[in-house]
């Protein structure tokens, strides 16, 4: 089953300012880095995928 969660950009990274928001949808009990990736890309290009280690964004479940 799919969850959604919200994930905030703490730093500016992969050329996305701080604060950035995206939804993640995922199996997993948190989005996996390539879930994270993904979304980057698919919103923002190919060079905010560098954004993809959890640890640069505040998750959180919905």
């Amino acid at each position: 089953m799919q969850q959604m969660f919200t994930c905030k950009l703490k730093e500016s990274r992969g050329g996305m300012p701080r604060g950035t928001i995206i939804q993640v949808a995922s199996a997993f009990s948190t989005p996996a880095e390539y879930e994270i990736a993904d979304e980057c890309e698919r919103r923002f290009g190919k060079a905010a995928r560098d954004a993809q280690h959890k640890g640069y964004w505040e998750i959180k479940k919905n």
